[in-house]
């Protein structure tokens, strides 16, 4: 048997359920009409960049400039200094006697 308790709590809860509801139904239709703002701008903007492909290109005189080209002289590289040889570790000799 239910009480008037239980039977205010499960109308309290479907009321909550309810407003849960609209809440999610309003967020959802929001988020749609962004989806589609977002849908609209990235078609105009596909739509300009093929217009501007289309759009045969301007033939521009390309003047060619005559490059000198530099002779570097190249100087010959100092040869390094030897290092002196490492001294050789290891045992000590034995003692002559």
């Amino acid at each position: 048997m239910a009480t008037s308790f239980k039977l205010k709590a499960v109308q309290e809860l479907r009321a909550a359920k309810r407003i849960e509801r609209e809440l999610e139904a309003t967020a959802a239709a929001e988020h749609e009409e962004q989806e589609a703002a977002k849908q609209e701008a990235n078609e105009k903007r596909i739509a300009a960049k093929m217009a501007r492909i289309a759009e045969p290109e301007p033939t521009h005189v390309v003047e060619e400039e005559v490059i000198e080209e530099v002779v570097v002289e190249e100087k010959p590289k100092p040869k390094a200094k030897a290092k002196p040889a490492a001294k050789k570790r290891g045992r000590p000799a034995k003692a002559k006697k």
